[in-house]
This record gives structure tokens, sequence and C-alpha cells, in this order.
């Protein structure tokens, strides 16, 4: 071997060694987790403030059959069993248009603010009359049987079908909290990175109100639509009027390409503002739903990151996810909201009271409002998201989401409230309730056996867009 070729390999053998050990290196991460559990940072090393602005887009619907208890067979309906008979009386659905507003601001290391804002920009709301039948055979089912067996034509309806409601938009919720990181994997990478979230969602926006669509009022008298040019005096509002604490806690774990996470949320809500709509003539012993349903879910995904650029802060990902939510018992704005809550009923115009009255004790009145105590039921959904990290100060989200909420009652309370004790034997309280005491919020027309409402299923489907800026 010649001296030039021994030297040449002298020279060549440790770049050669040097590049097979690179080769064995494990991938390097970069610093940020996935977005899902991703909490912005301040006084770091090297990077003392983090600000992230998020604007974003989305579009949902949802849509389902409401069908009614349609027995009138008396052994049927003292058996309880007027669900063996459900006929379907509407086609609902809800439309959303809403631009998405949010910031998050760097407090300390693994500690942020953030805030959140959805406006509205468009709410429509509707039950058609269902494929296959035709608005009087719907109508029909909609009328009080027996109130005037002489003359069926004049029974009085809950509402007319189709039936519209106005066209909602404006400021809808505030959401604000903190979130933090009590493992983060890019600090010590034989960690996982688990995130805590709290925040409050108030409702700040116009309290809704139980209204229809202009050009569909009714004349009370005849059920016939009034003239459109006709000015109809009802402010629909948009918000709910309820608040609500909202905890999260979000587990992530990456493997090279992968980023495997799992989530827990629970959301504990009150009525806030719509005291008065939930709980109408005070907070009466008598009720069993005072409040709004509870959440809690379980949310599963993964992550998969074909490719990423840590050099240039650019990253190409594609998210999975499965979320399921349990929405308990309670008292609810249902898709029957302003359908009933516009109704001339009789039975739902007049009040109820807290009692029976006796002629000495003074029993407060009840309203109706359109509320109803609706049936514990589930969410499911799926969503498929795209994220790309375009820069370092910017980065891409847009997917979609398909949720699936099983059937369930959405007029549901009892006549008594078994929970509640009568102050004694005398208690006009009592009426004719074998145990507890009178619930003001029953009413027979929607919620006896054999009469109720439910939603038999509904679908949901929403596109999303956002775009945030990383400072």
């Amino acid at each position: 071997m010649s001296r030039a070729l021994r030297l040449i390999l002298v020279v060549a053998a440790p770049l050669v060694l040097s590049v097979g050990a690179e080769a064995q290196e494990p991938l390097r991460l970069m610093n940020d987790p996935i977005g899902y559990t991703d909490v912005i940072d301040a006084f770091d090393d090297g990077d003392m403030f983090d600000l992230n602005v998020h604007v974003g887009f989305r579009r949902s619907r949802v849509a389902g059959t409401i069908q009614r208890e349609g027995s009138t067979d008396p052994a049927v309906l003292g058996s309880g069993r007027g669900s063996d008979n459900f006929n379907d009386i509407g086609d609902w659905e809800h439309t959303r248009n809403i631009l998405d507003l949010g910031v998050d601001i760097g407090v300390y290391k693994d500690l942020m603010l953030f805030a959140r804002l959805p406006l509205v920009l468009r709410d429509q709301r509707r039950i058609l009359t269902p494929s296959g039948t035709t608005a009087d055979e719907v109508n029909r089912l909609l009328r009080e049987p027996n109130m005037d067996p002489a003359d069926p034509m004049t029974d009085p309806q809950l509402y007319q079908m189709p039936f519209e409601s106005p066209t909602r938009s404006g400021l809808d919720r505030l959401e604000f909290g903190l979130a933090f990181n009590l493992l983060n994997q890019a600090r010590d990478r034989h960690h996982p990175t688990w995130m805590m979230k709290l925040s409050l969602d108030l409702g700040v926006g116009n309290q809704i109100n139980a209204c229809e669509n202009e050009g569909l009022q009714r004349d009370p008298a005849t059920g016939l639509p009034l003239d459109p040019a006709v000015p109809v005096e009802c402010d629909p509002g948009l918000t709910d009027g309820t608040h609500a604490f909202v905890f999260a806690s979000r587990l992530s774990k990456r493997y090279a390409h992968l980023s495997v996470y799992s989530g827990l949320h629970f959301r504990f809500s009150w009525p806030g503002r719509a005291e008065s709509e939930f709980t109408p003539g005070g907070g009466l012993a008598g009720y069993q739903n005072p409040r709004p349903p509870i959440e809690g879910g379980l949310a599963l995904g993964i992550s998969v990151i074909p490719w990423e650029n840590r050099a240039s802060w650019q990253r190409f990902s594609i998210d999975f996810r499965v979320d399921g939510t349990y929405v308990s018992e309670g008292r609810a704005y249902s898709p029957l909201y302003d359908a009933l809550g516009s109704s001339q009923h009789p039975y739902l115009t007049e009040l109820n009271y807290e009692g029976i009255p006796n002629g000495s004790a003074v029993l407060r009145p009840v309203g109706f409002n359109g509320l109803t105590d609706t049936q514990a039921h589930g969410v499911l959904a799926g969503t498929v998201a795209v994220e790309m990290q375009a820069a370092k100060y910017v980065r891409f989200r847009l997917g979609t989401t398909v949720s699936y909420t099983t059937s369930h009652l959405l007029t549901y309370t009892d006549s008594c409230n078994p929970n509640a004790d009568p102050s004694g034997p005398d208690d006009p309280r009592t009426g004719r309730c074998a145990d507890g005491i009178i619930n003001p919020h029953f009413r027979g027309v929607l919620d006896t056996p054999g009469q109720r409402f439910r939603l038999d299923s509904a679908l949901g489907v929403e596109l999303f867009v956002q775009a945030t800026g990383q400072f």
C-alpha cells in the first residue's frame, strides 16, 4: 500500500466513524409538544416572553328527528310504556357559523393564561316536516286531544309545523383561565407531557328568548301565520345566560414520528344571569332539576408526524381523536326551546303554583319559558385534523369533527319531587303526591308518559380552520 493511500485512510477513518455514530443517534424532537398539550412559556432560557394569537372559523350543523309519544291507550299510559309508540313529528336542524378569537400569554415556565371569544356570525334553528308525512298529519300529533270532543279542530295546538326560529348572531360566551404542565417531555424526554387546564366559561351576550321567526308568527286564536308586514316584538338574544367551571387533564407522549395522547374533561354549569329562567318563582323546594346538566368526557388520540425540520421550526402532523361525553339529566335549552317557549297553548301559558291553594298559604306562581328537563345521554365524536407549523411564528390547523348524540327524552320530569319533604301534614305543596311535594316544573301536556317528546339521536358535522401567530 502506498504512503499516499495510507494517509487518506488515516484522515478519513474518523469522519466515517463519526457519520456512523450520528446515524445511530435517536431522533431529535422539536421543543414544542403537539397542540393538544401545548403550554407556552415565559422567562425560559433564551425566550423571556411568549404570546399566541388565534383566529379561526367554524361551521357546524347538527340534525336529528324529534318524536312524540302518541299512545292514547289507557293500559299503555298506565304502565308507563308510552315509549312503545313514538311518532316522528319533525326533522330538527341547527347550523352555526362562528368566528373564533383567542389569545395565550406565557406567565412563567410551563404556565400560561388564555382567553377564548367565539363570535356567532349566524345561528339558525328550524323543525321541518318529516319526509313521507304532511304538515297536517304532524300538526294532529301536536294537538291536545279530548279538550273539545265535539269539535276536534278547535283543540289547542302546542306549535305549528313547520317551525323556524329567528336567525341569531352576536357575542355568545367568554372563556378564560390558566393552563400549566406538571410534566414536560421537552424538558425531560423520559417523562410524558401532562397538562392541566382550569377555566371559567361565562355567558356574556344578550339573553336568549323563545321566539318564532317573524315571518311565521301565528295568531293564537287560529294558529294561522300573521301578516309578515306586521312587526313582532321579540328579541331572540343568543347566549343561554349560564356560566361554567371547566377542568381538563391531558397527557401526551412522543415516540419518534408518533405522539399518543389522552384527556379527561369536566364541565360544571350553573344558571348565572339566567337564574330566573331556570327557577321561575325563586328557589322552590319542589324543583327536581334547577340547574343545567353536568358534562364529563374522555378523549383518546394519536398524532402522526411524518415530517419535521427542527432547524427551520417546521412540522407537519395529522391528528386523529375520539371523544366520548356524558351529559347528565338537567334543565336545558332543548331543540324544542323556541317552539314550546313561544307556544300559545293554554296548558303552557297558564301559571303553575308550588302547591294547591287551601285558602291560607301564599303560594308562588311559576310560568313556563321553554326550558325543559332533559334525559341523560351521551355524545360520541371523531376528529381528523391537519396541522402545519409553517415557520417559527405561524401555525395552521384545519379539519372536521363528526358527532353522534344518543336518543333521549326532551321533556322529562316528574309531577312530584320525592327528594323534598313537606313541612307537615297540611303543607299545600304536598298536593296529590304520595311521596315528596309538587314539582312546579311539571307540565302534563309535555311530561306525562304518552305525551313526552324525545330526540331520536342526532348527527353533527363541524368544519374548522385556525391560524395561530406565535410571538
